[in-house]
């Protein structure tokens, strides 16, 4: 059996045998081996030569059973990672910080994501072939600034990658029905798709059924424009993968790299990312081209930058 001894040991296990098995004083011990008495001590009234693990026995935490319990359940049924966990329990639980979400989830064995996730990831990786015009929608939290939060709806196209985002103190039903009106202002073609989750502000799937009869605002506007939409399953959002890793390149790129004074600075950064990306991101999977050039070659249309 392979025994690894801890980095800083002042004694090897030969020389912690000899202390052990030796009749003469702790004193004279210290001096042949050159080791502090408490070392010479330690050794010869040792059960074993052997180290023992510095892990501690008990971890100590400030999370209750209920609050541990509630983290790994959104890391089991949403698949959430730590950031937006992190995220969606800030107001619920006191003092929580990534680290702490990470350190709950490792207790639990849910650090990594389940493999039933990853092999869903993967097969939804190669779309249904489908012209442009294919949108993928989704609302992203910001950060708090200076005790306030806004949400971040964004849009990309499944196919020329083009896209857009909107800065929103809320996300209500018509929060979601003005996004939706200046994205079809935004894109220069017809939109024939549209694909998000089950949030209220797209939706009324998640009411009970029979709760009410009534056409969503964002419905009302895609029957408008002929525009199919299509909600995603159930506490499944990787399904709509398209935004959801469109929504990490924001969070790497802009939300956690900078320091926000106020939202409309946060506003500013952002809407930089989107027009650097739609105008000067070369992408492989559009043969090293970036979303506009794509779309100009495909169609010879051009796409307008976002503006303040």
């Amino acid at each position: 059996m392979k025994i690894t001894l801890h980095k800083n040991a002042k004694t090897t296990l030969a020389i912690r045998a000899l202390i052990k098995n030796s009749k003469e004083s702790i004193y004279s011990l210290s001096k042949k081996f050159n080791l502090s008495w408490n070392t010479v001590k330690h050794w010869k009234i040792a059960e074993n030569i052997e180290d023992n693990s510095s892990r501690p026995h008990k971890l100590n935490t400030t999370l209750t059973v209920k609050q541990e319990e509630l983290i790994c359940f959104i890391r089991k049924q949403l698949k959430q990672n730590i950031y937006d966990i992190f995220i969606t329990l800030e107001d619920e639980i006191p003092n929580l910080y990534p680290m702490k979400v990470y350190r709950c989830l490792k207790r639990h064995g849910l650090e990594v994501l389940p493999a039933e996730f990853i092999e869903a990831e993967r097969k939804i990786k190669k779309f249904k072939k489908y012209g442009i015009g294919y949108l993928h929608i989704d609302v992203l939290y910001s950060p708090k600034i200076k005790g306030k939060r806004a949400y971040i709806f964004t849009c990309i196209d499944r196919i020329s990658k083009i896209a857009f985002i909107w800065v929103s103190d809320n996300k209500t039903k018509q929060a979601g029905a003005k996004f939706l009106k200046m994205v079809l202002k935004f894109y220069p073609y017809k939109i024939n798709y549209i694909l998000t989750d089950n949030g209220s502000e797209f939706s009324y799937k998640a009411l009970p059924k029979g709760k009410t009869k009534k056409i969503h605002p964002f419905d009302k506007i895609c029957l408008k424009h002929e525009i199919q939409h299509r909600t995603i399953k159930f506490k499944h959002p990787w399904t709509n993968g398209m935004v959801e890793n469109f929504n990490k390149r924001i969070k790497n790129n802009v939300l956690r790299k900078f320091t926000f004074q106020s939202i409309f600075d946060m506003n500013i950064k952002l809407i930089d990312f989107i027009n650097d990306y739609n105008m000067n991101k070369r992408l492989k999977t559009l043969n090293y081209k970036t979303p506009a050039q794509f779309l100009k070659e495909m169609k010879n249309i051009t796409i307008q930058r976002i503006v303040t």
